[in-house]
């Protein structure tokens, strides 16, 4: 085992020790984050790069750029740098507000014992809030095109790549707008409707319906398998948080389920050549867990050795203080290198994306700042607020922000993903007032039945 190797699994050893004894395994963002690192860029990680990356012909294409520099230490050593700064992030956020772990399972437990009650406040809001929303959603079914669109993708029968043509040619909408209300603001809406919903709130059921529909018409006209499969998992998870925010064994089992589930659908729209479930699964085990890898290499290989680091010049405000031109995206200019052609694109997690901006600077400081504020998120919404219409809301639309962070730049995971926008939204549902002396929660409640997986 390499030094680099030894320091890599010594980082994921940290993030799983802080996962279970300060995060605990359950849905909010910090324990999240941590997972899903763990999840897509652990020992995944460690199998592409050593195993699937060197059998397939565009490992050795990607290696190509690096001119014969071994590449693989410095980003064994970058995905160490960013696990160990999620985990200092994490901390600093506890230690910032005073959340001990004591104080963070007694949230926990108080967050299961306590029932959903919906007041007439947040009922108006949401209808309000909705209304907006269908004014906003409904006319752009007719001037996007929406559902001719869906029904071209969805049912005919072109090839993946063709698939991928027509979606860069007229997925989602060219008003900016738009866009980042159906990624964040409306979504935040619907989960509010569907918390109100499953509490079996008057009245709700049906305008929970139609809204449903129409993001989802929305989020289909991206083309994008993405965002209607994400925004389905997040109304499973909203139906969970109405209930506990801890994880049993048989909820994992659900989330799973449901996950490969739609994700098994989503492979067989982007790939219907492939007529066999192991064709389909294996062509989803490489979307899901070693893209993101090869990802990875493809930004390490290429910068700095053929494309050097931007410091902050692709911004164009940044660009205008220096008196130069913003430089293309960078997955254009690495998704060039590799397959030389302008237009094939490569994203990858943020901590790539900080790469290519600041080098090692900008590695530790993303880790840092998106450990810091998924904690800094759990703490308001949970600690402070507990169980409401609004903050199993927050969560939800944060756990987006989390998914985007994990496939694109943390820039966007803060405003399209809604990250920045979760505290005041779910401030502006329902102000912060002193919360009551909650019940004593029950011992399954807070985590020590034998269904519960380890809560710190």
């Amino acid at each position: 085992m390499s030094w680099s190797v030894a320091l890599l699994c010594t980082a994921m050893a940290c993030a799983l020790l802080v996962l279970v004894r300060r995060t605990g395994v359950n849905l909010s963002l910090a324990s999240l984050l941590l997972s899903f690192l763990l999840l897509f860029h652990g020992p995944a990680y460690l199998f592409y790069t050593r195993q699937y990356g060197p059998d397939t012909d565009f490992y050795d294409v990607i290696l190509e750029a690096t001119k014969g520099h071994d590449v693989l230490p410095t980003l064994d050593l970058a995905l160490a740098l960013t696990f160990f700064c999620v985990c200092l992030g994490i901390a600093f956020t506890d230690l910032a507000t005073g959340t001990t772990v004591r104080r963070w399972r007694r949230a926990l437990g108080e967050w299961s014992a306590r029932p959903l009650q919906p007041d007439a406040g947040r009922r108006r809001f949401l209808a309000v809030a909705a209304l907006l929303a269908v004014c906003l959603l409904l006319p752009f079914v007719f001037i996007d095109g929406q559902l001719p669109k869906v029904v071209e993708f969805f049912t005919s029968d072109l090839s993946e790549w063709e698939k991928i043509a027509l979606r860069r040619e007229g997925g989602g909408s060219t008003f900016y707008l738009y866009n980042l209300a159906l990624a964040n603001v409306v979504p935040f809406v619907a989960f509010g409707l569907f918390a109100l919903a499953f509490a079996r709130a008057r009245g709700v059921a049906a305008w929970t319906a139609g809204f449903f529909v129409l993001v989802c018409i929305g989020k289909a006209a991206t083309l994008s398998k993405a965002p209607p499969v994400v925004f389905l998992l997040q109304v499973a998870i909203v139906w969970l948080l109405m209930r506990r925010l801890t994880l049993s064994w048989r909820n994992v089992a659900i989330l799973a389920g449901l996950a490969i589930g739609l994700f098994v659908v989503a492979a067989w729209v982007a790939n219907p050549s492939g007529d066999e479930l192991l064709v389909i699964l294996d062509f989803l085990f490489y979307r899901v867990f070693m893209i993101v890898n090869e990802g990875l290499l493809e930004y390490f290989a290429a910068i700095p050795t053929v494309i050097p680091h931007s410091w902050g010049t692709q911004a164009s405000w940044i660009a205008a203080l220096f008196q130069s031109e913003p430089r293309l995206p960078t997955y254009f200019l690495v998704g060039e290198v590799h397959r030389g052609v302008l237009g094939s694109t490569t994203t990858v997690m943020f901590m790539g994306d900080a790469w290519a901006d600041f080098a090692w600077f900008g590695v530790a400081v993303s880790g840092f700042f998106m450990g810091a504020l998924a904690r800094a998120i759990d703490v308001a919404l949970v600690v402070r607020r507990g169980k409401t219409v609004a903050t199993i809301a927050g969560i939800a639309l944060g756990q987006y922000g989390l998914f985007v962070a994990m496939s694109t730049s943390m820039q966007t995971a803060m405003l399209t993903g809604g990250m920045l926008l979760v505290v005041p939204l779910v401030a502006a549902m329902s102000p912060r007032r002193r919360r009551a002396t909650p019940a004593r929660p029950a011992p399954e409640a807070a985590g020590h039945g034998p269904a519960s997986l380890a809560t710190p």
